[in-house]
């Protein structure tokens, strides 16, 4: 078995006054997607686990927004804006399943 996944990631077993659901980056995702994105199914590209993103915890309060995978903590998706353009990274996520 991989140690990496045999103990939690540090930050998860801390409590975050900072963190907060996928839901408060809704407003981001709607804009990026044009359609309500957490409940589109995440599976983690580290751990397998799948959950709607507005499950994953939130960190928006950085120059970037981060969500996290629920299980392992792992990064899923960050967002960077600025005045003109949008960074999206998604290298955490091994597939999104988008409802029709």
């Amino acid at each position: 078995m991989n140690a990496r996944f045999d103990r939690p990631h540090p930050e998860a077993a801390q409590p975050d006054a900072r963190r907060l659901d996928g839901n408060a980056m809704a407003g981001d995702l709607q804009v990026l997607f044009g359609f309500d994105m957490t409940v589109a199914v995440r599976t983690c590209g580290s751990c397998g686990h799948a959950a709607p993103l507005g499950a994953h915890p939130a960190y928006t309060d950085a120059p970037g927004a981060v969500l996290r995978c629920p299980s392992c903590s792992d990064v899923a998706l960050r967002i960077v804006a600025a005045p003109d353009r949008y960074w999206i990274e998604m290298r955490g996520t091994s597939s999104l399943e988008i409802p029709r």
